[in-house]
């Protein structure tokens, strides 16, 4: 499997899809430590339920989600949040704190990244972009 270096610090993680709502798709993106340690996974549902995992398996429903079947996923990353916006409206936030998957917030502990994709179990993205260059799933 391929992993492409992504370092939140300056990028985001822009994924396209065309997969139809309430349909079985799902987006899947694992992080890692730059050439290391697991560090989290972001999972979004097309199902009825819109939602999403985080790195602590923990279940978010998604709000706002714009009707178009053309979306573009934008995944962000601060030392303090994450948050995924679709079609340019903001969908889910959450605070994250390294190492910690208590108190409702995410472990993601590091901003500079190896992402990799998993085709058996992400359905719906086409491409994703790091705003340096797009590339194929």
């Amino acid at each position: 499997d391929t992993k492409y270096r992504l370092n939140f610090s300056t990028q985001s993680l822009y994924i396209s899809t065309d997969s139809e709502s309430w349909s079985e798709d799902r987006i899947r993106v694992g992080m890692s430590k730059r050439g290391g340690d697991w560090d989290g996974k972001v999972q979004i549902y097309f199902n009825s339920k819109w939602g999403a995992f985080d790195s602590c398996n923990r279940w978010s429903h998604l709000t706002n989600i714009p009707t178009e079947r053309n979306k573009i996923w934008k995944i962000s990353r601060t030392a303090t949040h994450i948050s995924i916006s679709c079609n340019g409206v903001e969908v889910y936030k959450k605070r994250v704190v390294a190492g910690s998957c208590s108190n409702n917030e995410g472990s993601f502990k590091h901003l500079d990244v190896d992402i990799k994709f998993h085709p058996s179990i992400d359905t719906a993205s086409d491409r994703f972009t790091t705003g340096m260059s797009v590339s194929r799933v």
